[in-house]
C-alpha cells in the first residue's frame, strides 16, 4: 500500500494545471491527487485538487463532497465510457464528507482542497471499478447549488486475487535520418537524446522498474555512439558540427550502466534487465516486403543482435519485431519469420476472434507462418487507451493512471480460474509519453497486489492464449511507405549491387551506403515522406559518387577509313582499389552499329586503362555513341559517355563511282568519234569519181 501512495501523492507534488473539461457549472473542480489509488480493506482515502472560479461573480460559502457511482462499471468496455464521460454512470453525492473550502471565491480565484474518508464508511456494494468524484457546492446568484464536479476511476479490490501479469514493452527508437556519411539530416535525434528529451525522458522513466522489457532499435546505440565522437548536422541545405555530443555520450553511458552487463563491483549485484531489439531501423515490413526488398528484411534482422552486444557488452535476450500501425500482412510475416523473427508485437485489431471467452484472456497468440510459428504479442487495447489519454497537465495524467489501474483491477477480478497475461505497450515504437505519467503508473503498480510486471521471458514461457485467435487477412493498409519510393530503393539496390561487383574490396564504400538504404526503409517514414525522400537523395548521391570513381575520358570524335574499325577507349579508376569493368558501345538506331562488348578488365588504383572496341558502321552518315562501362554481369555501370563516329568508306566509293562513270563517257564520246569518222570515210569512197 505505501507504493499506491507514494504513486498518488508524486502527482500532487507537480505544480497544479488546468482541470478536467467535465465541469459545467461556473466553478471548475480538479482532482490533481488520489490516494491511494485503489482501495482494500481498511484503507481511507484522501482526494485533492483545486477549485476555480470561472464565472464573471464571486461565489461564497463554497465547500466540496464526494461522489461515488451507485454501482461499479459493468463490463470493461464500459471504462472507456466511464472515463471519458463520467457522468453517463449515475452517482450519489457523500454529504458526509463535505469540507468547507473558502467563505468567498471572487471571479478568477482558485483554492485548493483536500477531502477525506475511510474506506469503511464508503457505500461499496461488490469489488469492481468505481467512479468517485468531487464536486462543488455554494451560494451564487442562482443560489445554494451545486458549482461544478470532477470524476475518475477508482478500483476496489478488498479480498486477495491472482495476480494479473503485466508485460510493459519499453520500446527505444527514433527516426533515422542519417545519410552515408554520417551527417544527420535535421537535429531531431540530438533533441530527443539531450538532457529532457524525449528518449532521455524515457530512460528515466523506465529506470525506476527492473522487470519492463526494454525494445531497443540498435540503431539508436549506433547514432548516439558515432555522435559522441562528434557528428556534423545537415540543417535546411547547411552542415554544421553538432553541439550534443557530450549529451549522447552521457546518455549512451547511461543506457550501458542500466541495460548492460551489470557491474559486479556494486553491491547488491544489480539484475541484468530485460533487454530485446528490433530489426534495424525498425523497417515498414509490409511495404518492404511488397516491393520485393525481403533480403532487406533478413538482413535488418541479422545485423541488429551484433550492432547491439557490441554496444551493450551483452548479448539481447532476443530479436522482437514492431508491426508498424500495429498490423501485419502474412506475407510480410512470413518474411520477418524466414529472417529468423519469432516474436511481433501487433494491436488486437490486427486479430480476429474465432470465439468469445466471455473475459480478458493473456495476450499471446501462436501465428502460423511458412517459416514456423511465430508468437504474437497482443496489445492489450484499455492499457493502451489509458497511455493514449491527453497526459498534458496533473488532472490528465492522473485520469490516465487511473484509468490504467481500473483496466487492470477489472481483469483481476474477472470470473475466470485463467491466469492471464497482459502485454502494455504503445502501438508506436517512437512514443512520447509523459514521463510524470509513466513514473505514476510504475509506482502505483508495485503498490498494487493484484498486478504484477513480468518480462517477455515470462509471457512467451506460458502457452499461447487458449482461444482461437487468427491474422486477420482483411486489407485494412493505413498509411505506410509510398510504392514509387520503394521503387526507387529497389532501383538504388540494383546500383548498389552493381557497384559491390565491381570494386575488389567493396565493403568501405557500399556498407555505410547500405545501412542507409536500410534506414530509409523505417517505419518511421509513414508520416514524414518529405524526410524521406531526402534520406534517399543522399543514398543516390553516395551511389553516384562512388560510381564517378571510375570513369571513361571524353575523348574528340572517330573517324575509320572504312566501315570497320576500333573505337579507342581509356578508362580511369581514381579509387584506391582495384575494380573490374567492362565496355560496350551502343548507338540508336542500333542497327546502324555492330560492336563486340569487351569483357571485365582490372584497373589498378590510381591508375588508367586503354583499350579497343572493334566496330563497324552501318551507313555513310556520321553516327553517335554512347561508350557505357558496364560490371562482370554487362549491367551497365554509371553514366555513358557520348561521341560520334564517322567513316570515309563510302566517301571513297562514291568517288571511284564517278571516276568509272566519267571513264564510260570519254569512251561513248570515243565511240562515237570514231563511228561518225568511218561514216564519213565510207561516204567519201561511195561518192563517183
Amino acid at each position: 500500500m505505501a507504493g499506491l501512495l507514494a504513486g498518488a501523492l508524486a502527482l500532487s507534488l507537480v505544480a497544479p494545471a488546468v482541470a478536467l473539461a467535465d465541469d459545467t457549472g461556473p466553478v471548475r473542480i480538479t482532482i490533481t491527487g488520489v490516494a491511494p489509488v485503489a482501495l482494500g480493506t481498511g484503507t481511507s482515502l484522501s482526494m485533492s485538487g483545486t477549485v476555480a472560479n470561472t464565472g464573471l461573480t464571486t461565489v461564497t460559502s463554497v465547500s466540496v463532497r464526494l461522489t461515488l457511482s451507485t454501482a461499479p462499471v459493468a463490463q470493461r468496455r464500459d471504462l472507456r465510457t466511464a472515463s471519458e464521460n463520467p457522468d453517463a454512470l449515475g452517482s450519489l453525492p457523500l454529504y458526509e464528507t463535505t469540507t468547507a473550502v473558502t467563505d468567498t471565491l471572487p471571479a478568477g480565484a482558485k483554492a485548493d482542497y483536500l477531502v477525506s474518508i475511510d474506506t469503511a464508511a464508503l457505500p461499496l456494494v461488490t469489488p469492481g471499478v468505481y467512479v468517485i468524484g468531487v464536486e462543488a457546492v455554494g451560494s451564487s446568484a442562482a443560489g445554494f447549488v451545486i458549482l461544478g464536479s470532477a470524476r475518475t476511476l477508482i478500483p476496489y479490490v478488498p479480498d486477495p486475487v491472482a495476480p494479473v501479469g503485466v508485460t510493459w514493452l519499453w520500446p527505444l527508437a527514433t527516426t533515422p535520418g542519417q545519410a552515408p556519411d554520417d551527417v544527420l539530416l535535421g537535429d531531431a535525434i540530438p533533441r530527443e537524446i539531450a538532457p529532457g528529451g524525449r528518449l532521455d525522458d524515457l530512460l528515466t522513466a523506465g529506470e525506476l522498474s527492473p522487470s519492463i522489457t526494454w525494445v531497443i532499435d540498435p540503431q539508436v546505440l549506433q547514432i548516439a555512439s558515432e555522435m559522441a565522437n562528434g557528428y556534423l548536422v545537415d540543417k535546411a541545405g547547411q552542415t554544421r558540427a553538432g553541439t550534443e555530443a557530450d549529451a549522447a555520450g552521457a546518455w549512451l553511458a547511461r543506457v550501458r550502466d542500466l541495460l548492460g552487463t551489470p557491474d559486479t563491483r556494486k553491491k547488491p549485484v544489480p539484475r541484468e534487465r530485460p533487454v530485446w531489439i528490433m530489426p534495424y531501423a525498425d523497417p515498414d515490413a509490409d511495404p518492404v516486403t511488397r516491393a520485393g526488398l525481403t533480403t532487406d528484411l533478413v538482413r535488418a534482422t541479422t545485423i541488429a543482435p551484433n550492432i547491439a552486444e557490441r554496444q551493450l557488452d551483452r548479448a539481447p535476450d532476443g530479436t522482437l519485431a514492431w508491426a508498424a500501425g500495429g498490423r501485419i500482412d502474412q506475407e510480410a510475416l512470413d518474411a520477418l519469420a524466414s529472417a529468423g523473427v519469432r516474436t511481433i508485437v501487433v494491436r488486437d485489431r490486427a486479430l480476429t476472434d474465432t470465439v468469445d471467452p466471455g473475459y480478458t484472456t493473456s495476450g499471446s497468440v501462436d501465428l502460423a507462418t511458412s517459416g514456423g510459428r511465430v508468437r504474437a504479442l497482443v496489445i492489450d487495447r484499455g492499457l493502451l487507451a489509458a497511455l493514449e489519454m491527453p497526459q498534458g497537465n496533473v488532472a490528465t495524467i492522473l485520469a490516465a493512471r487511473q484509468r490504467f489501474v481500473s483496466e487492470l483491477a477489472y481483469v483481476a477480478l474477472e470470473p475466470t480460474s485463467q491466469r492471464r497475461y497482459l502485454v502494455a505497450a504503445p502501438a508506436n515504437a517512437r512514443w512520447s509519453p509523459n514521463p510524470q505519467l509513466m513514473r505514476s503508473i510504475i509506482a502505483s503498480l508495485r503498490g498494487t497486489p493484484w498486478t504484477r510486471i513480468v518480462p517477455v521471458s515470462t509471457l512467451l514461457a506460458q502457452s499461447p492464449g487458449s482461444t482461437g485467435r487468427t491474422l486477420d487477412t482483411e486489407s485494412r493498409r493505413g498509411r505506410e511507405i509510398g510504392a514509387a519510393y520503394l521503387q526507387r530503393v529497389a532501383q538504388l539496390q540494383g546500383s548498389i549491387d552493381s557497384l559491390r561487383s565491381v570494386l575488389s574490396d567493396p565493403l568501405p564504400i557500399t556498407a555505410p551506403i547500405s545501412s542507409a538504404v536500410l534506414r530509409a526503409e523505417s517505419s518511421a517514414w509513414r508520416t514524414k515522406p518529405r524526410e524521406a525522400d531526402r534520406l534517399l537523395d543522399t543514398i543516390e548521391a553516395s551511389v553516384v559518387q562512388a560510381q564517378n570513381g571510375i570513369f571513361v575520358v571524353p575523348r574528340d570524335n572517330v573517324v575509320f577509313s572504312g566501315d570497320r574499325g576500333s573505337v579507342p577507349v581509356t578508362v580511369t579508376n581514381d579509387l584506391d582499389q582495384t575494380v573490374r569493368v567492362g565496355v560496350r558501345v551502343e548507338a540508336q538506331p542500333a542497327a546502324r552499329l555492330e560492336a563486340e562488348p569487351l569483357p571485365a578488365v582490372e584497373i589498378e588504383p590510381g591508375r588508367r586503362a586503354s583499350l579497343e572496341v572493334p566496330v563497324r558502321i552501318v551507313g555513310g552518315e556520321a553516327l553517335t555513341v554512347a561508350v557505357q562501362l558496364t560490371d562482370p554481369d554487362g549491367n551497365p555501370f554509371g553514366a555513358p559517355v557520348s561521341l560520334e563516329l564517322r567513316t570515309t568508306a563510302y566517301s571513297r566509293a562514291a568517288l571511284w563511282v564517278a571516276v568509272a562513270a566519267a571513264v564510260v563517257l570519254v569512251l561513248l564520246v570515243v565511240f562515237d568519234i570514231v563511228r561518225r569518222a568511218r561514216q564519213r570515210r565510207a561516204k567519201h569512197q561511195a561518192a563517183p569519181a
